[in-house]
C-alpha cells in the first residue's frame, strides 16, 4: 500500500525522541513491504523568535528527511505558543495540508497521529481525494484537549470522517466509549518496542554511580516523579536512584530531592538519546514511574524488555500488559507509601525480583515487538481501504453524549 503519515509527532535534527514511537511504525511497515511518507507539519519560528520563547527555531529543520526507506517532509505551519490556541493552530495545520496536496495524491490511505490537529486537519483532504482516513489516537486527544474550549468539535471531526479509529490501550477505549455515542470502527492496536535494538544494547560502563532504580520519562507534574522521590525517601537503608528524561520540573523536582534529604542519591541525566536509555536500563534494579495519566506507556514495556521489575500505577494503560506480582507491580496512584513497600519488598526478595523480571520480559520481547504493531494495523489499513472502496459515501455525524 502507498501510505500517507500525517503526525505533527515526529523526530527531527533536534528532537530526535519526539515522537520516536510513530516513526517506528512507519519503519516497520515498510520493512513489510509498504511505501510510506511522513507529513510532519512543524511550527514557524524564526530564530530571533525562538531566542525569545526559547523554542527550537524551524531554520535548523530540512524540508526533507529521509529515515532508511521512509521519506518526511516537514512544511511550516503558523502555531501560538499556548495550549489554548490549539482550536486556531488546527485551522492553520489543516491550510498547510491543503497546500501540499500533491504529496497525497498517490495514497492509498492518510493515517493520522492524534485527532487535533492532524486527523482534523487530514479530514477534508481525504474527503475531496476520496482516500480513507484513519485517526490513531495515542491519549492527548481524549485525556487532555477534549477538555479545552472548541476543541472537542474538532474531535468529533477527525473521528467522523475516519474509517477506523486506532487506540492504544483499553483505557482509551472506556474513555471513547464513554464520551461518543458511536462505539463501532475502534480497534486497539498497542504499541511496539525495538526488540532488536534492545537485544544489541550493552548495560552502561560503570561510572561511580551504583543505580538500583530508574525512571524514564519527561519530568512533568502527571508521570508522578514526586511520589517516587518521596517513596525513596521513605526507605529504611539508602537506595540510588536515577531519573532519565528532562522537563519542565526538573529544578523543582531538584529541589524536591534536597528537602527530602536524599539529593545525594538521586541523579538527573537529562534528555538522553533513545538508543542509550537502554544501556541505563540493563544496569539498573528495577524500573518505578507512578504515572497518573498514562494512556499506554513504552517506558514500562522497554524496561520490562531490558529485564528489570517495573512498578506503575492500576487502572492506566501499562495496567494492558502488567499483571500485578506476576509480570510487574501496580500500585495506587499517587501512594508513595505504596511504591516504598514494593521496592523493600523487591529488595528482600531476589527471588521474587527474578521471577517477574523473567515473566515481564518474555512478555514484553513476545508480545509487543513493532513487527507485530505493524501485522495488525497492516489489516486495518487493508480492510479500511477495502470498505471505503465499497461505500463512498460521505462521512458519518458523531454526536457526543451529553
Amino acid at each position: 500500500m502507498d501510505l500517507v503519515f500525517v503526525s505533527h509527532l515526529f523526530p527531527t535534527p533536534k528532537q530526535p525522541t519526539k515522537g520516536i514511537f510513530v516513526l517506528r511504525q512507519a519503519e516497520a511497515l515498510s520493512d513489510r513491504g509498504h511505501h510510506v511518507r511522513v507529513i510532519s507539519p512543524v511550527p514557524y519560528v524564526p530564530r530571533p523568535v525562538s531566542r525569545l520563547l526559547n523554542r527550537p527555531s524551524s531554520a535548523t529543520i530540512p524540508q526533507r528527511d529521509r529515515y532508511g526507506d521512509v521519506t518526511v517532509y516537514y512544511p511550516r505551519y503558523f502555531s501560538l505558543p499556548r495550549p489554548e490556541t490549539l482550536p486556531l493552530v488546527a485551522y492553520s495545520f489543516r491550510r498547510t495540508l491543503r497546500n501540499h496536496r500533491p504529496l497525497f495524491e498517490s495514497a492509498d490511505l492518510v493515517n493520522a497521529h492524534v485527532a487535533v490537529p492532524d486527523g482534523f486537519a487530514a479530514a477534508p483532504l481525504a474527503r475531496s481525494l476520496e482516500i480513507p482516513l484513519v485517526t490513531t489516537i495515542h491519549g492527548a486527544d481524549l485525556q487532555h484537549s477534549i477538555h479545552r474550549p472548541f476543541i472537542e468539535p474538532q474531535v468529533e471531526t477527525a473521528v467522523a470522517s475516519s474509517e477506523t479509529v486506532i487506540l492504544n490501550s483499553h483505557k482509551l477505549r472506556r474513555i471513547f466509549t464513554s464520551q461518543f455515542d458511536r462505539k463501532h470502527d475502534i480497534e486497539v492496536v498497542h504499541n511496539g518496542i525495538p526488540v532488536q535494538l534492545i537485544a544489541e544494547t550493552s548495560p552502561r560502563e560503570p561510572d561511580g554511580t551504583s543505580c538500583s532504580v530508574i525512571s524514564v520519562g519527561s519530568l512533568t507534574e502527571t508521570k508522578g516523579h514526586r511520589y517516587a522521590l518521596e517513596a525513596i525517601a521513605k526507605l529504611p537503608e539508602r537506595l540510588e536512584y536515577l531519573i532519565v528524561g528532562d522537563g519542565p520540573l526538573r529544578a523543582e523536582l531538584e529541589e524536591y530531592a534536597t528537602d527530602l534529604g536524599i539529593r545525594a542519591d538521586v541523579t538527573f541525566t537529562g534528555s538522553v538519546p533513545h538508543r542509550d536509555v537502554f544501556g541505563y536500563l540493563q544496569s539498573a534494579d528495577a524500573f518505578v514511574l507512578p504515572s497518573y495519566e498514562e494512556a499506554f506507556g513504552i517506558a514500562y514495556l522497554e524496561a520490562m524488555a531490558c529485564g528489570l521489575p517495573v512498578i506503575a500505577c492500576e487502572g492506566e494503560g501499562p495496567a494492558d500488559y502488567i499483571t500485578d506480582r506476576q509480570t510487574g507491580f501496580l500500585v495506587p496512584p499517587h501512594e508513595p507509601d505504596a511504591i516504598a513497600e514494593v521496592l523493600q519488598e523487591l529488595r528482600a526478595d531476589p527471588d521474587l525480583r527474578r521471577r517477574v523480571s523473567d515473566r515481564g520480559q518474555r512478555t514484553a520481547i513476545n508480545a509487543f515487538s513493532w513487527e507485530r504493531n505493524a501485522k495488525a494495523v497492516e489489516r486495518i489499513f487493508r480492510d479500511a481501504a477495502e470498505e471505503h472502496g465499497s461505500r463512498k459515501k460521505p462521512a458519518r455525524r458523531l454526536r457526543s453524549k451529553p
